[in-house]
């Protein structure tokens, strides 16, 4: 049982990967109403960057991701946490066997991102940037066509590689390389006739803040999305954080 004095409200399975985790924290923090430390959200980072791949898990069939997931869904909960967050988006191909079992809500990135893009677009088409497993599992698709937008997903074979590469660079610490790798894709979805284009795998959302940003193409992090719904459930005070582009324009640019 632990202490009520330091109880946790969010729980986060972190790790997936560590880069990206510790970008959800910098973006919750950094866009919390807060003036001093206890006006903070208490929360707890259960890392676990030993669960299996789950990109080669979707795409091989197989759900060997589900039962450590499980097992830190039902760590979280033991320690009395009120919601739950994977900053992870191919993670949430598992979410409803995840969430079935859980007390504590587990808060959907999908959600989170989609209402990101209501706070900007009314209508349009939206090209997701994302890992292959992430695509087959669907659940972006279901969920930005039930708001009303269009999907756009380029059919140059370059789009996909560009986006895989950028997010191994991340995976490796290249953030520069991995940065100028989503920049690329980022045009090939705007000249594909994108209107938004989806950070949707947390390691782009790493890179977020080193794109460039002027008039064009809206781009929404997904990472900084899931921060918001967090601190909206939990009812702490959300301020629009310097350097932390939770919606950028990106200019267009040569490839």
């Amino acid at each position: 049982m632990i202490d009520d004095g330091i109880r946790p409200r969010l729980g986060i399975i972190g790790g997936l990967g560590p880069l990206a985790s510790a970008d959800f924290y910098f973006k919750l923090t950094r866009m919390t109403e807060a003036l001093r430390d206890n006006e903070h959200v208490p929360s707890v980072i259960l890392s676990v960057p030993q669960l299996p791949d789950r990109t080669e898990a979707i795409l091989a069939g197989h759900d060997g991701p589900l039962a450590p997931l499980q097992a830190a869904v039902a760590t979280l909960n033991a320690l009395g946490v009120d919601c739950i967050v994977m900053p992870c988006n191919t993670a949430h191909h598992w979410y409803d066997k995840l969430a079935a079992n859980s007390p504590a809500e587990i808060i959907h990135i999908g959600d989170a991102v989609v209402a990101e893009i209501r706070r900007s677009l009314d209508r349009g088409r939206v090209a997701n940037l994302a890992t292959r497993g992430t695509l087959v599992s669907g659940f972006y698709q279901h969920r930005i066509s039930a708001a009303g937008f269009d999907l756009c997903l380029p059919q140059d074979a370059e789009f996909q590689e560009r986006v895989d590469r950028a997010i191994m660079l991340v995976k490796a610490g290249s953030i520069p390389e991995a940065a100028a790798e989503t920049e690329r894709a980022l045009h090939l979805a705007q000249m594909a006739g994108a209107d938004a284009a989806l950070l949707g795998c947390t390691e782009l959302s790493v890179v977020a803040a080193s794109l460039n940003d002027s008039n064009g193409l809206l781009v929404v992090d997904s990472n900084a999305a899931l921060a918001r719904a967090c601190l909206a459930r939990l009812g702490f005070g959300i301020q629009e954080a310097r350097g932390l582009p939770t919606v950028a324009r990106l200019r267009g640019m040569a490839a």
